[in-house]
């Protein structure tokens, strides 16, 4: 009885040195949780976006959000107006042959293609710009000795994006409240400058340029100057210069050719 008593007594300790000796492994915070603070406490969720630099998550996201959009417009856009309408605003570079050209190619794809392409096609893309950040960042990183790889600049990029889903929330609704579905693309955000403040035609100049920029723009990078803060542990002036240097020379080169 005694020498059980004692066995029990040694597996126990065991135990508990084991369990001791076991490095203390918090748990994540759920992408759900992440996400809702992206939106309620930016820097608390660009903390936690640091347990794992996770990219999948808001990448997936934002692509299939992006596929959503595009094809639901591309769906509901009346699609011969569309053609017409694209012809149009191209008329002023393009010939009258080259213009029924494009009519041409325009009408040779179904309505259902041109809305898989381009889905696609934007989905894609949203990625590439989340590479070309990355990238940027990895240079500033060099520059500076942060210690910060691709793969934690990838996530940066891609939590710090999220809120453009409030963009695509905005355009679905516009696009549910058309009557006609005669809805030029350039126009599809109602939260773009343009459409908010300007009012230019937004196929050509400083109405172009307005229209690529919305609200949700500026909140992603007020996200990705407190998270740069967070990370590095620069100065606020320090992390705004960093985030605001791509977006001020993209528009200032923009600028100049109006």
């Amino acid at each position: 009885m005694s020498d059980n008593n004692n066995q029990t007594g040694d597996s126990d300790k065991d135990n508990n040195d084991e369990n001791n000796n076991s490095p203390y492994q918090p748990s994540l915070t759920s992408y759900s949780t992440i996400l809702s603070n992206i939106f309620t406490s930016p820097a608390e969720a660009m903390q936690q976006v640091q347990e794992n630099y996770n990219v999948l998550f808001p990448l997936f996201t934002l692509m299939s959000a992006t596929v959503v959009v595009f094809a639901y417009y591309y769906f509901a856009v009346d699609y011969q107006w569309y053609i017409d309408h694209m012809v149009e605003i191209s008329a002023g570079e393009l010939s009258k042959s080259e213009q029924e050209e494009a009519r041409a190619v325009f009408s040779m794809m179904s309505q259902t293609t041109m809305a898989s392409i381009t889905a696609i096609t934007a989905s894609i893309g949203v990625a590439i710009v989340f590479v070309i950040q990355s990238v940027y960042f990895v240079i500033v990183s060099n520059v500076t000795n942060d210690g910060f790889q691709f793969k934690q600049w990838m996530s940066f990029t891609a939590w710090s994006s999220l809120p453009s889903l409030l963009s695509y929330l905005a355009i679905m609704v516009y696009i549910f409240s058309s009557s006609n579905g005669q809805i030029a693309f350039e126009t599809l955000n109602p939260l773009s400058l343009n459409d908010l403040f300007f009012g230019f035609d937004a196929s050509k100049g400083a109405g172009k340029m307005l229209a690529s920029i919305d609200l949700t723009k500026f909140w992603s990078m007020y996200i990705m100057i407190i998270g740069y803060q967070k990370w590095t542990g620069k100065s606020i002036s320090t992390s705004a210069t960093v985030v605001l240097i791509p977006f001020f020379g993209i528009y200032g080169i923009w600028t100049l050719f109006l």
